[in-house]
């Protein structure tokens, strides 16, 4: 365990470690050397654990050092055993049926879906052509009468074939879209919707305003609590540069680069570098090769980066002075 990180992030690596299933040879006695050598340590193995299941890891699935008596469990009669297979079973159909209903909420009731990290591009039967970024889902109505789009989570992008007689309409919940013919995206940003425009005109409206017509190379951000929408300016090519790979920012924070960068990583990304809110950088990042760009950090920040199974961790670290 790397002496250099404060008690805290020692704990949480601990922790990290042990519910990574990956579990080296001699893992567990030296997690209990450690433990057991300082009152502080105990305290904050706690506070690890307590903040671990707050992000929602079963941590008593994974890990738990209570030392089974193998000669009790022999002992016990054929009739426990039974008991428990049918107790095991039981709990396995329940959980296989709440996994499936999961699925089905998230996932098999829409048209559409990408899971994190993932992009698919769709072929639309009036000839438009929709990509679907990152965890995402869109239910599509696309017929003689009708174009209409339902984006129900995530972000999608929309090369609009022109048909006057059938506006294409695009429903994002709080935000509502209106094109003829043009190139833009939508995406649904927490509690609000933006939509940028990279060819054409689209009219946005929702948020209890009146609607707004952007053009390309703008932005309109809808909230509920606002008084207005808020149109900006926007490079629509970097905004959306997730169509070709990439990711692409300016003179952005760290942690906002962080943020978007974790949408795209399956595994979580968990950040212990105070700085991060301060520190302002320009990237061009592959997508196919995150790894790289999170060991490029290591390079030019005073952080270490971390990956330990499902699990990728930034920490601030103390240099020597030259």
């Amino acid at each position: 365990m790397d002496g250099g990180n404060s008690i805290e992030d020692q704990a949480l690596q601990w922790v990290m470690r042990l519910t990574s299933g990956e579990i080296e040879p001699g893992m567990l006695e030296e997690y209990e050397q450690w433990r057991r050598a300082d009152r502080v340590h105990e305290a904050a193995i706690v506070s690890a654990r307590r903040l671990w299941l707050k992000m929602g890891t079963p941590l008593e699935t994974r890990y738990d050092p209570v030392v089974v008596n193998q000669t009790r469990m022999r002992a016990r009669s054929r009739s426990m055993r039974w008991r428990r297979s049918l107790q095991m079973a039981t709990a396995a159909l329940l959980v296989l049926a709440m996994g499936m209903g999961w699925q089905w909420q998230r996932n098999w009731r829409y048209d559409q879906v990408t899971g994190t990290g993932e992009q698919r591009t769709v072929a639309l039967a009036d000839g438009s052509t929709l990509w679907l970024n990152t965890d995402s889902a869109v239910d599509v109505e696309v017929d003689t009468h009708r174009r209409h789009v339902r984006l129900m989570r995530g972000e999608a992008f929309f090369d609009v074939r022109r048909d006057p007689a059938r506006p294409f309409t695009i429903d994002a919940g709080l935000g509502q879209v209106r094109v003829l013919g043009t190139a833009f995206a939508v995406r649904r940003d927490g509690d609000d919707v933006v939509v940028t425009v990279q060819r054409g005109r689209v009219r946005v409206s929702g948020g209890g305003t009146a609607p707004v017509e952007i053009v390309p190379n703008q932005r309109v951000r809808v909230h509920a609590s606002d008084a207005m929408k808020r149109v900006e300016l926007a490079d629509a090519e970097d905004e959306l540069a997730w169509r070709n790979g990439q990711l692409v920012f300016v003179d952005r924070p760290l942690s906002e680069i962080l943020a978007e960068v974790g949408r795209y990583d399956s595994r979580m990304l968990l950040v212990r570098y105070p700085q991060a809110n301060r520190v302002r950088m320009s990237a061009v990042i592959d997508l196919a090769r995150l790894d790289e760009w999170y060991g490029g950090l290591q390079q030019s920040l005073p952080v270490k980066v971390t990956e330990i199974g499902p699990v990728v961790w930034i920490a601030s670290v103390k240099r020597p002075a030259k």
